[in-house]
């Protein structure tokens, strides 16, 4: 059997790392082009395509690595035609030399030693120590990185936690079986982290901030524990683990944390669609993200936390309004780097096989800068170098004019510097992997009317934006026209951000000037925000005063708005019999449940002169129509206060007919009471009556029980010859405990 000889690992390895530049750049090609054609179908879809993406990308490598590291011994193969070369009837001395294919970018070369293949695999042979060193350099490092994080995410597990409430707890279990996660879950409420979030895979644990308790309404809360659940059904922990080892592995190709990326957003929105299903109102789960953007700190690489991936993008996604904006930026980017990973490994293919000396004495004088390894190349390689440095110069220009194209120089108020009221606003997140800063584009200011967003922006005064920023306010609704009305009512150089959330609650100069009608004028932004978000409009306003509640402030329509007080509530309130009443008291009616049905329901059964306090006792308590009804069957009318207690100590007519059957016609409401918290019942009645106590009162039976004389006591007493005892015998029998 012939023997193979194969590539030194070191020099499979240097080759394997400049091969995936072209492979790894193709593989986010394929995934934009597909992300592109699926953008209107489900995220679970965009998701998994990403995911194979990533398994192509771990693949790819291996692959070509075994392909360099065994091949066959070089022929001579200049004479014959490629079908031949495939025959495996060929001899020995006639087969391919795949790593002098594969090196040579695709050339059937002969074996001579003096191929090009052969002269550029010795040059990179120099070279492959060096390169091999610095990939495991970077994957060590980012290996201890994310040491580091799992490390910080078990401690969340550990330190400065505690149980919730049983009532949240409840609410998790609910949750669990809505969502169909089988493996035990817990729940836990946690001082480190600031948003809801998942730690663990086996084991997995959902750590709620107490902050998120106070900041966030039950129901928007659930929305989002039920988001961090949908991770565990998922299995996304284990899946963000394998992400990452992908991530440190192939960490030098930009095509691999743009991937990983798109793979974090999609899973959000996987996420995302779980959430709004089981709370069943986008809305709700929109506001809770918004919420969680105030809570929002770095989170632990390894975590799942609710705020990953572009809050932004999520939350308009969630509304309907996803902008596509980020789909054409996604595929630029890809493209980007499809273009960059094919151009400089043909640019060093190049520069290997035709000036090979200019390469050796670069690296031989390692310790010098890179502008002079550029200079003493250029000044060996002559002419053609010369030109490779004009072309570069050229990309270069072409590159600047297609940003200059994407974004107009212009620019707009920095959010920081701006002297407005700070609303907590929509940011994208950082996204947890090395990134390239976005430039902050800078510009003269421009007059001129009817121009691009960009040249309007500028002219209406907003400077130094970054493009980031001005995407995400183009998408998220900010347009020349609002700022423009914003200036007109006095509201000169609003922040950014505050421009976003403004636009995002629909204001605009017709509302202004409607608030402004309706008595409201020179409202803060925040205001106005709160105003519009609750959906207080001049028509409710006007409402509002026809029916006795004029001149509210922003504060008190807001209040009444977001706590249900509507027109309608407010009749049945005034119908019932409460005509002047506050709105203070009007909301706290609401917020009880009190309304002006249930009012009417009282009254008809004799309860006319109620203040609206007792009313909303009576409902705390549980006592209704139906209750009242009930009681009066048995106990004819009773005050309210009695009511309240029979309800609260649960005597109701069963309870005490049980008692006149056992022997007491005349009991009264106090001592049902008094039988019921004392656990005398018509059995224990009965069973002392059998033991020779017919007469027992119902004070002498409350005795009894207190101390514990049952029948079985009484038994045992006769049995040891006491007979004909007094009931206050027993008793002193029973504390003395002489039977034990």
């Amino acid at each position: 059997m012939n023997s193979f000889p194969t590539m030194p690992v070191v020099e499979a390895l240097g080759w394997t790392l400049i091969h995936f530049i072209w492979q790894g750049a193709v593989v986010a090609l394929v995934v934009a082009i597909a992300k592109r054609a699926l953008k209107r179908r489900p995220a679970n879809l965009r998701y998994l395509i990403a995911c194979l993406g990533m398994l192509a990308m771990l693949a790819l490598p291996l692959v070509t690595f075994l392909a360099l590291r065994y091949y066959s011994p070089p022929p001579d193969v200049a004479t014959l035609e490629p079908h031949q070369l495939l025959e495996p009837s060929r001899p020995e001395s006639l087969r391919v030399d795949l790593a002098d294919y594969l090196v040579s970018g695709g050339d059937l070369i002969g074996s001579n030693a003096s191929s090009p293949a052969s002269d550029r695999r010795g040059r990179f042979s120099q070279l492959a120590p060096w390169l091999t060193s610095l990939w495991l350099a970077g994957v060590v490092l980012l290996s201890l990185r994310m040491l580091g994080g799992w490390l910080y995410a078990r401690r969340l597990k550990t330190h400065l936690i505690g149980p919730l409430s049983e009532e949240w707890q409840f609410r998790f279990a609910q949750l669990c079986r809505n969502i169909r996660v089988l493996r035990p879950v817990r729940i836990l409420q946690s001082a480190l982290v600031h948003v809801p979030t998942v730690i663990g895979w086996m084991r997995p644990v959902v750590l709620i901030p107490a902050s998120a308790l106070v900041g966030l309404t039950p129901s928007q809360l659930e929305a989002v524990v039920a988001h961090e659940l949908a991770h565990i059904r998922r299995y996304d922990y284990l899946v963000n683990l394998l992400q990452t080892a992908v991530e440190i592995i192939l960490f030098y190709h930009p095509a691999t944390w743009w991937l990983s990326r798109e793979i974090r957003q999609e899973r959000e929105h996987c996420c995302d669609d779980v959430a709004v299903e089981v709370c069943g109102d986008a809305l709700v789960y929109a506001r809770a993200l918004t919420e969680i953007e105030v809570l929002r700190n770095i989170s632990p690489q390894l975590a799942m936390a609710a705020d990953g991936g572009s809050l932004l993008s999520r939350i308009q996604r969630i509304l309907g309004n996803s902008p596509e904006g980020s789909d054409r930026t996604a595929s630029w980017l890809a493209g980007a780097i499809v273009f960059v990973s094919v151009f400089v490994p043909a640019a060093g293919a190049q520069f290997f096989s035709h000036h090979g000396e200019s390469v050796e004495a670069a690296v031989t004088s390692s310790e010098s800068t890179a502008q002079q390894v550029s200079v003493h190349s250029t000044r060996l390689i002559g002419e053609t170098g010369e030109t490779a440095r004009e072309m570069k110069d050229s990309d270069k220009q072409r590159e600047k004019s297609r940003l200059s194209e994407m974004v107009d120089p212009s620019a707009g108020v920095d959010s920081e510097e701006a002297p407005s009221v700070r609303t907590p606003s929509v940011q994208t997140p950082s996204v947890e992997t090395p990134s390239v800063e976005t430039p902050v584009v800078e510009t003269p200011r421009s007059q001129a009317a009817g121009g691009s967003f960009v040249e309007e922006m500028t002219a209406l005064g907003y400077t130094n934006l970054s493009v980031d920023a001005l995407i995400r306010h183009k998408n998220s609704g900010v347009s020349t026209q609002l700022v423009r009305e914003l200036k007109a009512y006095g509201y000169d150089r609003v922040a950014v951000n505050d421009l976003a959330r403004l636009a995002s609650v629909g204001i605009s100069g017709q509302y202004i000037k409607d608030l402004k009608a309706a008595g409201l004028e020179r409202l803060p932004l925040e205001s106005l925000a709160r105003l519009a978000t609750h959906g207080v409009g001049p028509a409710l306003i006007k409402e509002l005063g026809d029916l006795g509640y004029k001149n509210l402030s922003a504060d008190q329509l807001a209040q009444a708005a977001s706590h249900g007080v509507s027109p309608q509530f407010i009749r049945s309130l005034q119908s019932a019999g409460f005509k002047d009443l506050p709105l203070a008291e009007a909301v706290r009616a609401r917020d009880h449940g009190v309304d002006g049905v249930f009012i009417k329901e009282i009254r008809e059964r004799g309860y006319s002169n109620l203040e609206l306090k007792d009313l909303i006792r009576m409902r705390d308590h549980g006592v209704d129509s139906v209750f009242i009804n009930t009681m009066e069957s048995g106990f004819g009318h009773l005050p309210v206060e009695q009511l309240i207690r029979a309800r609260d100590h649960g005597v109701d007519p069963g309870f005490g007919k049980k008692m006149r059957d056992a022997g007491f016609p005349n009991v009264n409401l106090d001592q049902l009471i008094q039988l019921r918290d004392h656990g005398v019942s018509a059995s224990f009645i009965d069973s002392i009556r059998k033991s020779g106590y017919e007469n027992a009162t119902i004070e002498q039976l409350v005795t009894m029980r207190n101390h514990g004389v049952d029948a079985e006591f009484i038994r045992r007493a006769k049995s040891q010859g006491f007979q004909n005892l007094s009931i206050d015998q027993l008793i002193r029998l029973r504390d003395a405990d002489v039977f034990n």
